[in-house]
């Protein structure tokens, strides 16, 4: 993951302060693990399955935790259902799978509720060899992540209301233990304060967030879902002797909600830092409100739960969320190795790359692959990127494209100007990768095409009769001449939910357009409007593609894109509207407006939301 090889590139320093400095802080994540990685790369090198290694051994151990955990605060049967919970979701097992600080957070955590609660009994004799692993999963709490530091805190504090009065003097010495261990890091953790979250990227959580991150961890499936329900209703045919605990159910809702809270409201008032992952250290306690009802059960009955539990959520890992056939096709990967497996049909084309650099140096040589590929970022603007498909397409008949989902929209569209035909295209979570050719069937879907010469299809407006003109231009027809006295051309509005299939689409809008050399502010604008008004403006300037344009006096088409997939919208209520906007008050002619519905990657996110059917 991305993730992962920041945290490997930032261990090579050739000191500690070097890497606090430059390894720490400027990441936001308590030293930790970082420093962990530090030592351990040093020791045992960088290869995947080692870096790995002491990550998904705490997801093993997390298991048998749990288990304990539960079975100290109900029954077996209650630690068997969460241990086979925690054992077979996506959740846990892909942050097994991750060398971050986040199934060690989940790890220490657990270790950390598991001597507090012995802590806790008042039958507890032998407290300070309980208090010495209590105090230290705390401190490791503290140094995994800020929000398994923010569960430490919860937990001890609520340990104020519950543990007996005779040895409270202890348990606040235990926190002022916790405290002093914590004191080194305090630098750190106020210079990343500073810094805030990571709202360059992350978004701020919508008002449901609960319920996706609900259904995310039940597999965005009924099965698991209905599942959960059946095991609460089995608990309650046999709960009618039992009293119920209100104290427990208490205690485990604020540990699970508290957390959640802190971080909706820190992200909707301050700076976004809420997501699933961050999440993982505090969820656990749900599982106890869900099951801790159940009363123990004979083995065999025991043995059916598990079963079942098991059998339920590893068909839904595999067949719904597709888990491994995602999390093992790294797109950093495949752009490498699908660019090899092209040139092994020896076609004749032209490669070109969009990835991060480094990963894809490790990749190359990881596969001793070839790095004779032309680099997207060399690319600074549209006329660069169209001059360079114009003069390429002269010479070869297929263009393969390898890109992180950060490519700009837009690209696709160009490319299509000049390998119109998308012959293959395999998608990966976060990428793509394609093959053009400039012969075959185009399979674009056109979802809307003005040429001017007949009345307006439904949904256009503001069109001026007068100002359509007999050309001979893209498609020898007609076209729409605006001027110095037409500041909007015809206006395109339909609701976005009869153009699209899904939100991971995109909407591409096309103008073929004649403007001269010397044209000015001229815009072509794509909005996306509610009831209330616009939620989403943005636009593509003509000039690059006019400086793109061998001959100032030829047609050509300006191209904006909409990636639909990054505007966290919810698209049903929404409406497109699309028009030019001649802000310079420039004469030139327009020949068509065109607006195409591409299909985006279904997986682009796929590991984290649900993957459509």
């Amino acid at each position: 993951m991305h993730d992962e090889f920041s945290a490997v590139f930032r261990t090579n320093f050739l000191s500690f302060r070097e890497l606090v400095e430059k390894g720490v802080k400027p990441d936001g994540h308590p030293a930790g693990i970082q420093v962990f990685l530090y030592y351990w790369i040093k020791l045992f090198g960088s290869n995947e399955w080692v870096v790995k290694l002491p990550f998904t051994i705490m997801g093993m151990f997390s298991v048998l935790l749990i288990y304990l955990l539960a079975k100290r605060w109900y029954n077996e049967t209650v630690g068997l259902i969460t241990a086979a919970f925690l054992a077979s979701i996506q959740y846990t097992i892909m942050y097994s799978q991750i060398a971050r600080p986040y199934i060690s957070g989940l790890f220490f955590s657990l270790s950390m509720v598991y001597y507090w609660s012995k802590l806790m009994d008042p039958n507890n004799k032998i407290f300070w060899k309980n208090a010495g692993p209590y105090i230290i999963a705390s401190a490791l709490c503290a140094y995994n992540h800020h929000f398994s530091l923010l569960f430490a805190a919860i937990v001890g504090i609520s340990g104020m209301f519950i543990i007996p009065r005779k040895l409270m003097l202890r348990y606040i010495l235990c926190g002022l233990l916790i405290f002093m261990l914590y004191i080194p890091h305090l630098g750190i953790f106020m210079a990343q304060f500073k810094t805030g979250g990571v709202g360059g990227w992350l978004a701020k959580p919508e008002n449901y967030f609960l319920i996706d991150y609900l259904y995310y961890i039940f597999h965005y499936s009924f099965a698991p879902v209905f599942l959960t329900l059946g095991l609460i209703v089995f608990g309650l045919v046999y709960f009618k002797k039992r009293t119920i605990r209100i104290n427990n159910y208490v205690l485990f809702f604020s540990w699970f909600l508290i957390p959640l809270l802190i971080g909706f409201l820190y992200s909707v008032k301050i700076n976004p830092v809420l997501q699933y992952s961050v999440l993982i250290f505090s969820f656990y306690p749900l599982l106890f409100l869900f099951f801790g009802h159940i009363p123990e059960q004979k083995a065999n009955t025991n043995f059916a739960l598990v079963l079942v539990i098991l059998l339920v959520n590893t068909y839904t890992l595999i067949n719904e969320r597709k888990h491994y056939s995602l999390f093992y096709n790294s797109a950093f990967e495949r752009i490498v190795t699908d660019y090899e497996d092209i040139k092994e049909n020896n076609r004749n084309f032209v490669p070109v790359v969009d990835s991060n650099k480094r990963i894809t140096q490790y990749y190359i040589a990881k596969h001793k692959a070839d790095s004779a590929f032309i680099k997207f970022d060399s690319f600074n603007t549209e006329t660069e990127l169209t001059n360079f498909l114009r003069e390429k397409s002269k010479t070869y008949n297929y263009l393969y494209l390898g890109a992180m989902s950060s490519i700009k929209p837009n690209t696709i569209p160009i490319i299509r100007q000049f390998f119109p035909v998308m012959q293959a295209k395999n998608n990966y979570f976060l990428g793509s990768t394609y093959l053009f050719s400039k012969k075959g069937a185009d399979e674009r879907k056109i979802a809307i095409r003005y040429g001017f010469e007949v009345t307006p299809p439904e949904g256009w407006s503001l069109v001026n009769n007068d100002k359509i003109v007999r050309t001979t231009g893209f498609n020898d027809s007609f076209s729409y001449r605006m001027d110095s006295l037409t500041e909007w051309s015809p206006t395109f509005a339909a609701p976005v939910s009869e153009l699209i299939s899904h939100e991971n689409n995109y909407i591409d809008v096309l103008a073929r357009v004649r403007t001269g050399s010397n044209i000015t502010e001229a815009l072509l604008i794509a909005t996306l409007e509610s009831e209330d008004g616009v939620v989403h403006f943005s636009g593509a300037d003509f000039k690059p593609f006019s400086i793109a344009s061998p001959d100032s006096n030829e047609w050509y088409t300006v191209i904006h894109s909409l990636k639909l997939s990054d505007m966290n919208l919810d698209f049903s209520s929404l409406m497109l509207k699309v028009f030019i906007w001649n802000k310079g008050k420039n004469n030139f002619l327009i020949n068509e407006f065109l607006i195409e519905i591409r299909e985006g990657n279904p997986v682009l996110y796929g590991l984290y939301e649900k993957i459509p059917d």
